[in-house]
């Protein structure tokens, strides 16, 4: 759960979870995890990054030579598998370095604060349309939360 690197392709999905999106092209992602900032470009077939909504989570994946695979989960909060994930506390559309933005924060409480992270991560997206995206992930939130009342 987490961060994970690995070789090969991504992991498979859960068995009950579905893609309801996915976005493939950007004009640049960033992430911090402060004090660590991170900024990145599409570079096919050299470097992709994928965003996948699912019912259940946001997961980037990162493909390195189509050899070495980073996955970053970020969970809703009423589908966390366990204590140690991020789970999502903010989803919203912003202005930033590289025009309009769709900006997920992120926390861990158990991950340790270190001079290279902290428990809280901020991913952004800069890509045309944020609002559309922002809007299938708020509705995924919003219907498991119904769904629990």
């Amino acid at each position: 759960m987490g961060i994970r690197f690995k070789f090969g392709k991504m992991s498979p999905l859960l068995p009950d979870e579905r893609v309801l999106h996915n976005q493939a092209c950007f004009r640049a992602v960033s992430s911090a995890c402060l004090p660590s900032y991170r900024i990145w470009f599409n570079l096919p077939p050299l470097w992709a990054t994928t965003l996948f909504v699912t019912n259940r989570r946001c997961l980037v994946v990162t493909d390195l030579f189509r050899a070495i695979t980073q996955e970053v989960d970020m969970w809703y909060s009423s589908h966390n598998p366990d204590d140690r994930t991020d789970i999502i506390t903010t989803v919203s559309c912003k202005k930033g370095l590289f025009g309009r933005c769709l900006e997920i924060r992120s926390r861990d409480p158990k991950r340790p604060r270190q001079w290279l992270c902290s428990p809280n991560m901020t991913v952004r997206f800069f890509l045309k349309n944020p609002e559309s995206v922002e809007n299938v992930i708020l509705a995924a939130m919003n219907q498991k939360k119904a769904a629990n009342r």
